[in-house]
């Protein structure tokens, strides 16, 4: 995992095509021990898939602190709130959106639709 720190942010890089339960684990101990003078953001850009646990991390790491994700593919987001899980998190397409807190993704609601 890669952390970068900005003057604003810490953001956490997973470097892995998949977060699997023990990799969502890591990152919420990684998360919960970043110092708290700047905000904290993911960066799922190279994640391609990753665990149910992983969104329901959120909802704990949110009673805690506010979290950010940025760079997340399509697939992913659809999961995301098709869960349910987007009302503890902050979603941006890019990392300037997240810098200037501009353009958050928000009130999506999808469907299943049968055919």
């Amino acid at each position: 995992m890669k952390v970068y720190s900005t003057p604003t942010h810490y953001i956490l890089n997973p470097d892995c095509h998949e977060i699997t339960p023990e990799m969502a684990d890591f990152l919420g101990i990684a998360y919960r021990s970043m110092p708290r003078d700047k905000q904290l953001a993911f960066d799922l850009s190279i994640v391609k898939t990753c665990s149910n646990k992983f969104f329901m991390m959120f909802e704990k790491l949110s009673k805690q602190r506010q979290i950010s994700i940025i760079n997340m593919n399509d697939k992913m987001l659809a999961s995301l709130y098709l869960m349910k899980y987007d009302k503890y998190v902050k979603i941006y397409t890019s990392d300037i959106d997240l810098f200037d807190d501009r353009h958050e993704l928000k009130n999506r609601r999808f469907s299943l639709v049968a055919v």
